[in-house]
């Protein structure tokens, strides 16, 4: 018998097996095994002269390798290194760096549109715009609408997280609403990061840079008159230069641009500068000096749109009331179209009389004429009507659904069977109607906050932390303040107030026991918890944990199963529900920024802290969550200390103001 296969190379090879010369082994083996090693032996592909099966055949190793022909080898190719992925922070630093440079070419165009098309004046329409999450997933708005009228003040609300950031640098960069060419928009950053330039400016420079129609023609009137001195220039191109750089001069008289270094100064002082910091380049100052930098050059440049996320975050209270009369009373403003989003509502109270709400349930952007009070009692009105009408609406279904249940229960008439069939399609559709208005519903609570309540440690006779003849500076630098005398005790309810930089935080620092007092005494009671909650409480989170394994790590206990149920029911406590929504098994990365907040409080109040000290507790959070914590502190029976710019948490939680004013 023969087989003959064909191999790779497209030639045949026959292979001749005799029945003599198989083995015993071989003979034994059924065909198709035999039929499968031929043809696995064809399928080898075949470098030079045909090999047969049968080891007999096979010529001397010695031989085979003289014959074979040799093989060269292809040089490896090197292997590149592989480029690392771009970090997060990169991507946002970029994307903010384009929106950044997108918005001076826009100032830049409306300033010259402006004097060529005169000044702005009419209304900005956003009709039908969709805004992409920056992140990836769902929109954050759908089918969104908004109309901006000038001399009109917005407060752009909603939880954090729902987009209102992302919405207010879609319209800095034009990219939402009809925004007329000669519009001038500034936008206010929440976080400034400064570019290698701005490092070596001084707070005035950058101010006064602000400026764009006073930058620009300063640049044209520069460019005209090095033209000018050209000797070859002809008399009548001279003379139109001539006529240009005349209506250039006649520009910068009429933009003030003389007085535009003492106008800068006097906008720095109001904010707080000192002639120290103002005398400081840009890259000495801290974040809160530098986004009080950015917040005068906005005003100093007078845009038609001014955009501002957050103004009030590094400011005293005293500069948070100089800026909400100066947007609210001045000339300037009183023309032009301001939207703010701020977590101090008594800041909103006093500048907005517009509400624009970002419901992050719905992807929708309601506006609404009226302050922010007005806006959460209707919406309060607006649930209790809801409710009401949903109980009238499932008492009818209840109703329908027992008469249409009788009849299939105890028989009856064929008339009366399909009259109770009727009465069951009413209470579908009643319950399918509810369904639908199940959204309105869910955007009416979506605001609401759950209570918070904070453990503490029992009442303790006498001052539980006293200053006595306290001094105290850094070293190499000058007196903070001296001759410090103050008593705490378990009723009382502080507020430090003052310029930041004055002290304050130095003053909390040597109450908790973190720095200790150049000169004087500083006491506290051996029985006394001092419990400290700062602005960056939340950072101290692992994102990876959930919040029961984040309490689990702090407080491990004995492991028992009544320890998890005690810190269980502490999360709970402190609005960090086991169930519906649970909670307590979420990673840390899917939580709010309320919700971290909470779960930070919840292990900072664990302790049962006699003395609860709260330094710029309210930053970062939105208005509902400020509104939660100034509910929970209020109802906290230990003393408490706080340093805040909010004046809504201050009326709401304090009752003794300390003024820390160098000295």
């Amino acid at each position: 018998r023969g087989y003959s296969v064909e191999t790779s190379r497209g030639a045949a090879a026959t292979w001749k097996v005799d029945r003599a010369r198989r083995t015993p082994r071989e003979e034994a083996t059924p065909g198709p095994t035999g039929a499968r090693r031929f043809r696995a032996a064809a399928r080898a592909p075949s470098r030079g002269p045909s090999t047969t099966a049968a080891s007999h055949h096979a010529p001397p190793p010695a031989a085979a390798a003289a014959a074979a022909p040799t093989e060269k080898r292809k040089p490896a190719r090197e292997k590149k290194p592989r480029k690392a992925p771009p970090r997060k922070q990169d991507k946002v630093a970029t994307a903010k760096a384009a929106l950044d440079a997108e918005m001076e070419a826009a100032r830049v165009r409306a300033a010259r549109a402006r004097w060529a098309k005169g000044a702005f004046r009419g209304a900005i329409d956003a009709k039908s715009f969709t805004l992409p999450n920056p992140g990836g997933g769902l929109d954050l708005l759908e089918d969104a609408s908004f109309t901006l009228v000038r001399g009109r003040r917005y407060a752009l609300v909603g939880r954090n997280g729902k987009g209102k950031s992302t919405l207010l640098q879609a319209m800095a960069a034009r990219r939402v609403g009809d925004v007329p060419e000669a519009c001038s928009v500034h936008y206010v950053h929440q976080d400034i990061q400064l570019t290698p330039a701005q490092e070596d400016q001084k707070p005035r420079d950058l101010v006064v840079h602000a400026d764009v129609e006073r930058r620009v023609l300063l640049q044209d009137r520069d460019e005209l008159q090095a033209q000018l001195g050209d000797p070859s220039l002809k008399p009548a191109a001279a003379g139109k230069l001539s006529d240009a750089l005349q209506k250039t001069l006649e520009r910068l008289e009429g933009c003030s641009a003389d007085s535009a270094d003492r106008r800068a100064d006097e906008l720095l002082a109001n904010l707080g500068f000192s002639d120290a910091l103002r005398a400081k380049k840009m890259s000495e100052l801290s974040g809160g000096w530098r986004v009080r930098t950015f917040l005068a050059s906005a005003l100093f440049a007078r845009p038609d749109v001014l955009l501002l996320d957050e103004p009030t975050n590094h400011l005293s209270i005293a500069a948070v009331l100089w800026l909400a009369r100066e947007l609210s009373t001045s000339d300037v403003w009183a023309d032009r179209v301001v939207v703010a989003v701020s977590h101090d509502r008594t800041f909103l109270e006093a500048v907005c009389g517009d509400v624009l709400h970002i419901s992050g349930h719905c992807r929708r952007l309601t506006q609404t004429h009226g302050t922010f009070s007005t806006w959460q009692a209707r919406r309060a009105e607006q649930l209790i009507a809801w409710q009401r009408s949903a109980a009238r609406r499932q008492a009818e279904v209840d109703k329908l659904e027992e008469y249409a249940g009788h009849g299939f229960r105890y028989g009856g008439a064929s008339s009366q069977i399909n009259k109770m069939k009727m009465k069951q399609k009413q209470a579908d559709k009643l319950k399918e109607a509810q369904e639908e208005e199940g959204d309105e519903y869910a955007d009416l609570i979506e605001d609401n906050e759950l209570p918070l309540e904070l453990q503490h440690g029992g009442e303790l006779p006498g001052n539980l932390v006293a200053l006595k003849d306290v001094g105290f500076k850094y070293p190499g630098q000058d007196w903070l303040f001296r001759g410090a005398e103050m008593g705490i005790d378990g009723k009382s309810r502080v507020v430090f107030l003052g310029e930041n930089g004055n002290g304050k935080t130095t003053l909390v620092k040597l109450l908790t026991g973190a720095l200790e007092p150049t000169e004087g005494e500083c006491l506290r009671s051996p029985h006394a918890r001092v419990a400290l909650v700062n602005q960056h409480h939340a950072d101290q989170l692992d994102l990876r944990m959930t919040p029961l394994q984040f309490m689990q790590s702090k407080f491990p206990g004995n492991g028992s199963n009544e320890h998890e149920l005690a810190l269980r029911s502490h999360l709970a406590k402190c609005g960090v529900l086991g169930a519906n929504p649970d909670l307590q098994n979420t990673p840390g990365a899917a939580l709010s920024g309320g919700q971290r907040s909470r779960v930070a409080l919840a292990a900072v109040s664990y302790t049962s802290p006699h003395v609860l000290v709260l330094d710029e507790p309210t930053n970062n959070l939105d208005l509902e969550s400020v509104g939660a914590l100034a509910e929970c502190v209020k109802n906290f029976k230990g003393a408490v200390v706080v340093v805040s710019h909010d004046q809504f948490f201050v009326d709401s939680v304090c009752d003794e103001a300390w003024v820390v004013n160098k000295g």
